[in-house]
């Protein structure tokens, strides 16, 4: 588990609204998927280079690897979609609206 914290990474409650989105079948003593999931959220955030990830995360090519399946998979987008769903009903408009 990482010690240092970034502004990008998810909060608890944030981790447990999508962690849903992210299943898997392993039983694992610490969550990598919350790692990557800060790690992927860190490079958006401040634009860095895949291969400049600070060493707090996981190897580069290990994100790349999970954030590549997941958008092939279509996790991301469907994250996205629902993400997007729940702060339109927040804010009291429609869940969807036509372009």
């Amino acid at each position: 588990m990482r010690k240092k914290r970034y502004s990008s990474d998810l909060t608890d409650s944030q981790w447990e609204t999508i962690k849903p989105y992210f299943t898997t079948e392993r039983r694992r003593r610490h969550d990598l998927r919350r790692d990557i999931l800060d790690a992927i959220l860190y490079l958006l955030k401040t634009g860095c280079q895949w291969r400049m990830l600070p060493g707090e995360f996981a190897p580069w090519q290990t994100v790349y690897y999970y954030f590549r399946r997941w958008r092939e998979e279509g996790r991301l987008q469907c994250l996205l979609g629902a993400l997007r769903r729940t702060v339109r009903r927040e804010v009291g408009e429609k869940e969807s609206r036509a372009l």
